[in-house]
């Protein structure tokens, strides 16, 4: 009984709510784009990411999102920050993926990314160790909220 329109789908979207847009879209919002090789940061820190290179597409506000990654048909649970890594300066708008499961190397493929939920906003830490600290809590926080969807 409810109007979808484009409007409202980049609207909820674009203010990071992909849980609802995914109720009115019925599928998960996401996008498909080749891995690409980043700073390295995120090994550095032990979570190694699959930098995406976005297409022309509504990307979700600026935060840290419960995702799923699907490479080939398989599925794998992840963790994505969609933002401008202010903890090191950086400006770009960047896509990255941390996968909660061992996997291939991914650089130069395509990888479907799809965002389940918001899990936080984007912030800036102190250093590098409040920064890994957060992220243990942002894989488990993805970790019960992509099981919590995968129950219905």
């Amino acid at each position: 009984g409810t109007v979808v329109s484009s409007t409202a789908l980049r609207r909820l979207i674009g203010r990071g709510d992909v849980r609802e847009a995914a109720v009115l879209l019925g599928r998960c919002h996401g996008f498909s784009g080749p891995v690409v090789h980043g700073d390295g940061r995120g090994k550095g820190l032990g979570f190694p990411t699959a930098n995406l290179q976005y297409p022309q597409v509504v990307l979700p506000a600026r935060g840290v999102y419960a995702t799923r990654v699907t490479l080939e048909g398989r599925v794998w649970p992840s963790v994505t920050n969609v933002g401008h890594k202010p903890t090191f300066g950086r400006n770009e708008l960047t896509v990255e993926a941390f996968l909660l499961e061992n996997c291939p190397d991914l650089y130069g493929r395509t990888l479907r990314l799809d965002f389940v939920d918001r899990l936080r906003d984007e912030r800036r830490f102190a250093d590098a160790e409040e920064l890994k600290a957060q992220i243990n809590a942002d894989v488990a926080a993805a970790r019960r909220t992509l099981a919590a969807a995968a129950r219905g």
